[in-house]
């Protein structure tokens, strides 16, 4: 190609100028002399100068554009073969019909591949990659990015994979990873409790199996151990060490059981972990969050934060019962002021409440009463399970009760709403007024679930007593005035601990039984309270054939009810109750209909804990009472998950116990 001269293209636009001005110029006086005439002869002859110049300047332009596409061809043609990154092209059918020398050389080997299927010659499926996605495998014991890209011409089409080796990437990506610091927060469970009465001595030699119990269990992971506080401790350790732990269950959890108290009682522990936050402080955060939550949910068990919510590793055992005197005191004080600063007080359980939820609620009502604050009762009169007790509140307290619709209308800012009985959001009577509640107070016993009420002013929260009702009525008993309570108040709030306590046979404590002589002594009458739990004889009828259709499936007893039966969540409840006292039945399971929702009452004696069993089919509960609702399947295909969640407890069970090698 010729190249050329700048200047011949000035030299013609100058020229071309010259003679246009010049020709101007002249054409006013001397258009008729013959120098005009050579003038516009000049601008006439710059002009094809000029044009002559254009036209050599655009086929030279053609002629480099075309020589450029054709080298580009043939490099296009001849560097995918050379290049250091793995190539391969598929057919339609994933076979494949070309790649280059790194993919022979670094992916299959250096055998022949023409003409065999993908997947037979690696362990990747490219119909699980995307047009112009990517994906990260391992191939020979090195990382890789497969990357696809598809072409489509007329009929043909063809998938190009790419393989871009990571190796050190990804090595270097789990190295930051396994090394990042992770906080662990422990807590002995219930430490005044566990050691009141104790001598000195008795008390630093447990502290000290329990410091020669972190020694060893820490020993070769460079953690940093170190105390907060008498039951407190701090535990910074890199995330490979606490996935370790976690993948081993948290065997601290079990190895502390061993360490006795008094000779008789084993110590437990609570463990929050953060390991998911982008800063230490975030960690440490994370790890409150963590360690609230496992003393939420009773104790002796690991909490991690995670993205999706919250792991959690233990709670097997039934825990200490324990109660903070103080605390509850000041909790209880700081509720009459509350109360006494809003001008509405709105008392609210969960759905389908109890004798419990709507008892707790009485005694919240005549601590308003006490307090000179107006209040309501929130209930769903036609879903209640305690209909005899809400016909006497009716009897009562006239006009008290009111629907959760009218509740919505009334409810204010300055009002404040208490709610008993439950700590879900998932399960709260309504929930709509729960958010438009701006001052809230939870009181509850069960253990925390990840959707907790999370917005409170006052949380009273201890899941070692029996009942809600057995907290309200630990709160009465500071006020002055708890000598006024009149006896329908406590025959509620004992009517609320007799159910939760099956008749004061589970879950009590000392405490509860110094709530039921308090309530005693106000009056409450057990013929009276006792009325409250009857039952129609066609009830009884369901209650017994349940019982009778039980079949034992390893140390379980488990039922089904497949008919729609009014009162069926009392009956269940209460056959589930029964099966307990079979010879050989640790836990025992009622699958029913109610409504539109395939539903289990759960039991258990303390050895098995129904919490997460349920928890695992998206319920919970207590440790021993707990129960599930599902609209996504029926009662039988409820059963069959129930079987497979058992199936799995025990495994991790016999694992957790096995001995080790």
């Amino acid at each position: 190609m010729q190249a050329r001269k700048p200047w011949r293209l000035l030299a013609a636009m100058g020229l071309l100028v010259l003679s246009a001005l010049c020709a101007i110029l002249l054409a006013h006086a001397y258009w008729h002399s013959i120098l005009f005439w050579l003038t516009v002869l000049m601008f006439i002859g710059s002009l094809i100068w000029l044009l002559l110049e254009l036209t050599a300047i655009r086929s030279n332009a053609l002629r480099y554009f075309a020589q450029m596409n054709t080298t580009l061809t043939r490099t296009m043609q001849t560097v995918p073969e050379y290049m250091p990154i793995p190539m391969v092209i598929l057919n339609s059918r994933h076979e494949i019909v070309w790649y280059n020398d790194a993919f022979a050389d670094s992916i299959s080997g250096g055998a022949e591949l023409f003409g065999k299927q993908l997947q037979s010659v690696l362990p990747l499926r490219p119909d699980v990659i995307g047009d112009g996605e990517s994906l990260e495998t391992e191939i020979g014991g090195r990382q890789y990015r497969v990357s696809r890209t598809d072409y489509n011409r007329k009929e043909h089409h063809a998938e190009l994979l790419s393989f871009e080796d990571i190796t050190g990437y990804v090595t270097l990506r789990r190295t930051y990873m396994e090394s990042r610091l992770c906080v662990l927060l422990i807590v002995i469970d219930n430490y005044e409790d566990l050691f009141k009465g104790t001598r000195q001595s008795e008390r630093a030699s447990v502290l000290a199996a329990l410091e020669l119990l972190f020694d060893r269990l820490l020993d070769g992971t460079e953690s940093i151990f170190c105390h907060l506080d008498e039951d407190r401790f701090l535990v910074l350790t890199e995330a490979k060490h606490c996935l370790e732990m976690e993948r081993a269950h948290f065997p601290l959890l079990d190895e502390v059981r061993k360490i006795m108290v008094h000779g008789k009682t084993g110590m437990t522990l609570s463990i929050g972990v953060g390991r998911s936050g982008e800063t230490f402080a975030q960690n440490e955060a994370f790890a409150q969050q963590s360690l609230d939550m496992a003393l939420g949910r009773g104790g002796d068990q690991a909490a991690i934060k995670t993205e999706n919510g919250y792991t959690f590793y233990g709670g097997v055992s039934k825990g200490i019962e324990h109660r903070n005197k103080a605390k509850n005191r000041a909790i209880a004080r700081d509720l009459h002021k509350l109360m006494l600063r809003c001008g509405h007080v709105y008392i609210m359980g969960h759905r389908a409440s109890d004798l419990d939820a709507v008892g707790a609620a009485v005694g919240v009502a005549f601590i308003a009463e006490q307090s000179g604050v107006p209040y309501n009762i929130v209930i769903r009169t036609e879903t209640t399970l305690a209909k005899l007790l809400t016909d006497r509140i009716e009897q009562e307290l006239p006009g008290c009760m009111i629907s959760p619709e009218v509740a919505r209308e009334r409810i204010t800012d300055s009002d404040l709403l208490v709610i008993v009985d439950t700590f879900s959001k998932d399960i709260v009577e309504d929930v709509e007024l729960y958010y438009l509640a701006k001052h809230v107070v939870v009181i509850d016993h069960h253990r925390q679930m990840v959707n907790y009420l999370d917005n409170t002013s006052i949380k009273l929260h201890d899941p070692y007593a029996s009942s809600a009702a057995e907290l309200v009525t630990g709160m009465i008993q500071f006020f002055d005035w708890r000598d006024q309570m009149p006896q329908f108040t406590a025959e509620a709030l004992l009517s609320g601990i007799m159910l939760d306590t099956k008749n004061f046979v589970m879950q009590t404590g000392v405490y509860t039984f110094e709530a039921a002589a308090f309530l005693r002594e106000r009056g409450a009458d057990p013929i009276q309270v006792k009325t409250l739990f009857a039952e129609s004889l066609d009830a009884y009828r369901h209650r017994s054939r349940l019982v009778a259709d039980a079949e034992l499936y390893g140390r379980y007893a488990i039922t089904v009810e497949t008919e729609q039966l009014p009162d069926i969540r009392i009956i269940a409840s209460q056959a589930a109750d029964e099966l307990l006292g079979v010879e050989g039945v640790a836990a025992s399971f009622v699958v029913y209909m109610s409504g539109q929702q395939a539903s289990i009452s759960a039991r258990s004696l303390g050895q098995v804990n129904v919490q997460l069993i349920m928890e695992r089919l998206g319920g919970g509960g207590h440790h021993i009472m707990a129960a599930t609702q599902r609209k996504d399947c029926d009662v039988q295909a409820l059963r069959s998950e129930l079987i497979r969640v058992l199936d799995e407890t025990d495994a991790e069970l016999e694992a957790q116990t096995a001995p080790s090698d």
